[in-house]
Order: C-alpha cells, then sequence, then structure tokens
C-alpha cells in the first residue's frame, strides 16, 4: 500500500495549525536571543510561554509538485497562499482581519478572500465583493466568542507546550545561523533536519489534547495517524528541513520554512514547500470595509451556476428541480440558500444554528 499524498498534507495542516495557535495569544514577553544564544535555549523560549500576538500581517504559501501520479488533481505545480492583516478586539472578541486566498493548479486559478470588521463581514471571489448578512455575521461572532468564553473557563490556553509540540524533540543537529532579517524584523535563524517518526508522534499527540482541551475547530483536524500510517510517511518523506526564524528581542516565532522531497510509489513524487510568516508584529492595521459590495445570495447563485455546489443549480431559475444535477458533488445552490435563510433565523441560538448543517448533509 502506497502513501497518498493528502496523507502528508494532512499531516501538516495538523502542525501548521499547531504551530499557528502556539505562536500566539496571552500578554507575556518573551526573552531575548542572539547568535551566542545556545539552540536549545532559542528553541525552549521561542515554543513556549505565552507570546504577545495582538495584530500583524499572516503570510502563508504552500508550493506542491508533484509527478508520476495517478490523481490528476495533484498533478504539476500546485500553489496556494494565505496573505493579509489581522487586528485583535480584546480578549475572546472576534478579531478584524482581511484575509486573501490564491490558488493556482490543476488548470485552475482561484482567488478567494474574508474580511471582518467589527460590524459586518465580507467575502471576495473571483475579484468581487459579497456582504454577508448582519444577522448571519452576528450569530458566528457570537457563536466564536462563546467558544473563546467557555475555553477560557475551563483555563484551556493553548500553546505549543500544552498542545505536546516541541521542536526540541525532533530536530536533528540544529544550528543557530545567526541574525537574519524577516521583514522589518531582526531574528535569530536556527536550521536543522527532522526525525520524521519523532515528529508525527508529536502531531499525533497534538490531535488528542487539541480534541481533549476542546481546542475550536478541533473536530474538524484529521484523525490521529495509525501506526501504518506513520510507516507509511516516514518510508516516503525524504529530506526534510526546517528554518525557524525567532525575534531577537521577544523570541517569538516569525517565519517557519518546512520543505521536503516525497517518494510516494504509484502516487507519485516530488517536493513541497511550506513558509509560514508573521510579520509587522504588535503594529496597527487599517481593516475597512469594502464599498460596493453585492448580496451574499449572488455569489451562492454563482457557485452554483459554476457547478461548485455540486448539482448543477443555475442560478436563480424557479425550477423545482435543482436537485437532478446527478447528486455526486456537494450541496446545490438552492441548498446553499436554505442554509443561509435558516442561519439567519436562529439568530444568536448557536445549537439551533449548527442543526442547520444538516441542510447541506448528502
Amino acid at each position: 500500500m502506497t502513501l497518498r499524498p493528502r496523507l502528508l498534507l494532512l499531516a501538516l495542516a495538523a502542525v501548521l495549525a499547531a504551530l499557528v495557535v502556539g505562536c500566539g495569544g496571552g500578554d507575556g514577553e518573551g526573552a531575548s536571543a542572539d547568535e551566542d544564544t545556545s539552540v536549545d535555549q532559542v528553541l525552549k523560549d521561542t515554543f513556549s510561554g505565552k507570546k504577545k500576538v495582538d495584530s500583524g500581517k499572516l503570510d502563508l504559501s504552500l508550493k506542491l509538485d508533484v509527478q508520476g501520479s495517478s490523481d490528476s488533481q495533484l498533478q504539476g505545480p500546485i500553489s496556494l497562499r494565505l496573505s493579509g492583516p489581522f487586528q485583535t478586539e480584546g480578549k475572546g472578541k472576534l478579531p478584524q482581519f482581511d484575509i486573501d486566498a490564491a490558488f493556482e493548479g490543476a488548470g485552475q486559478s482561484l482567488k478567494a478572500g474574508v474580511i471582518s470588521t467589527d460590524d459586518k463581514a465580507f467575502v471576495n471571489f473571483q475579484g468581487t465583493d459579497y456582504a454577508v448578512s448582519d444577522q448571519v455575521f452576528q450569530q458566528f461572532k457570537a457563536g466564536y466568542e462563546q467558544a473563546q468564553k467557555q475555553s477560557a473557563d475551563k483555563g484551556n490556553q493553548q500553546s505549543l507546550a500544552t498542545l505536546g509540540i516541541d521542536p526540541r524533540r525532533w530536530l536533528t543537529d540544529p544550528k543557530n545561523e545567526g541574525e537574519a532579517k524577516v521583514g522589518d524584523t531582526d531574528t535569530i535563524k536556527i536550521t536543522g533536519g527532522v526525525d520524521v517518526d519523532k515528529l508525527l508522534d508529536d502531531v499525533n499527540t497534538a490531535l488528542d489534547k487539541a480534541r481533549s482541551l476542546g481546542v475550536e475547530g478541533s473536530d474538524q483536524l484529521p484523525e490521529k495517524l495509525t501506526d501504518q500510517q506513520k510507516q507509511q510517511a516516514a518510508d516516503a518523506i525524504k529530506d526534510l528541513k526546517v528554518e525557524i526564524y525567532t525575534g531577537k528581542d521577544d523570541t517569538t516565532l516569525r517565519r517557519m520554512v518546512v520543505s521536503m522531497a516525497v517518494e510516494g510509489g504509484q502516487q507519485g513524487s516530488g517536493t513541497l514547500t511550506l513558509d509560514f510568516q508573521l510579520l509587522d508584529l504588535n503594529e496597527d492595521q487599517s481593516i475597512e470595509a469594502p464599498s460596493g459590495a453585492k448580496p451574499f445570495d449572488q455569489l451562492l447563485g454563482q457557485l452554483g451556476g459554476l457547478g461548485l455546489g455540486g448539482a448543477g443549480a443555475s442560478g436563480s431559475g424557479s425550477g423545482s428541480g435543482g436537485g437532478s444535477g446527478g447528486g455526486s458533488g456537494g450541496a446545490s445552490a438552492e441548498d446553499l440558500k436554505k442554509y443561509s435563510d435558516c442561519v439567519t433565523e436562529a439568530g444568536s441560538d448557536t445549537a439551533k444554528a449548527q442543526k442547520c448543517a444538516d441542510i447541506l448533509s448528502p
């Protein structure tokens, strides 16, 4: 049995999620570091304790180049990038953000984005902005803040340490490479290889603890890797290297680059590079609502017309046969509209809103 490339991506997604959670949260001030500080101490200071991350700019890119795969959707170069500013509104509050997403590969090029201001939300798709209804946004905001309050009441302050991620366990031959710039910030650069078996052990530990701690969204994370899957991953991943850039003055993670070669037998082989950056940390960010945004329902109709809804519904047509499009994909545009209406009617009732997901179930 060969390793599926998607399994590797899920494992990496779990690691990245842990890293993003771990590098933020709290009001603590990190220690300083320089080229003479031991690698172990720099890593310990970077990946433990609370860090002040109230605002900044996220820049995350993933590049995958797989050749010889039987999965046509993974053939050739594929790139994904997420970028944009974020600004906290206070502890436990929904932050403001303006995140753009761009995807290229498999013969497709898609651009999208999400904006959240203090009182409104917008979705951008292929260059056009759509306004989320006020009721839907307020319901989402209330659900987010309720989840944050429940987590705080349980004393669940997530960090890499609480999730069981410790790079010192799986970095091999780490070196302090001295100072380097990330944006305008002076950082200390650490390089090293990776013991894949120990890394995957940390991934499984993080998945378990995320669920037990009630981390928001943990139910959407991939399942724990089996021993067989871990062995397949260890056999397939070659030449895995990591670069870590931590703030010279505060030892807060500013950048991490992960690169590897993958050998997947009949599933193909290739390379993967993931680059996560946190720029302009704790600097004020300007996040504004776009002008001339269209109603969100128009986007739902457009997605249905493109076949992205899976049932081939045709925009705002009045026919009732929207469910006759083969049913092999996801929800139709009609179902998406019903889901939007259901969430709107639910208002601030989180439990009722969650049941609306049944509308989109196959």
